[in-house]
């Protein structure tokens, strides 16, 4: 996850460095972002895959138990499916993040297009923009992790 944060962090320093530039540079810059955010979302959903299909392993093989024996199956089953649940929510958070992630730098990287107020304006609202995503994210992933631990 580190690594993915090295390029949020390198677009932060130019902002900061006050550099503006043609918008030619700005175009190039919000392909490039968007290419990133692209990779970065294609590869949160192939760890979030991977994550689920050990899930549901781990259900099926507690299903099977279940079959051949009773209450102690049917525990095995239930927490089974409780931390398919749990890493189900914390894999669909981290593809969320992902894709808020992108948004952010896309609309990042267009407000370059701006200078001075306008570009105040558009970084701020690209900011509220990240942190609302990052709110509704978090609210899902929440109440996914209290459907689970109600599983039991």
């Amino acid at each position: 996850m580190m690594n993915r944060m090295i390029p949020v962090v390198a677009v932060a320093a130019l902002l900061l460095a006050g550099c503006d530039k043609a918008p030619s540079d700005t175009t190039k810059d919000v392909t490039k972002a968007r290419e990133e955010a692209s990779q970065e979302v294609t590869e949160a959903r192939q760890d979030a895959g991977k994550i689920e299909n050990k899930a549901n392993q781990k259900v099926a093989t507690a299903q099977q138990a279940y079959a051949k024996t009773d209450s102690t199956a049917r525990a095995k089953l239930t927490q089974a499916e409780s931390r398919a649940m749990i890493s189900k929510a914390q894999a669909d958070f981290d593809v969320a993040v992902a894709k808020a992630e992108g948004r952010n730098n896309i609309a990042v990287e267009k407000c370059d297009a701006f200078k001075g107020v306008d570009k105040k304006a558009c970084l701020s609202t690209a900011d509220a923009a990240f942190t609302a995503d990052q709110a509704a994210v978090t609210a899902i992933r929440d109440e996914a992790l209290v459907q689970a631990d109600q599983h039991n």
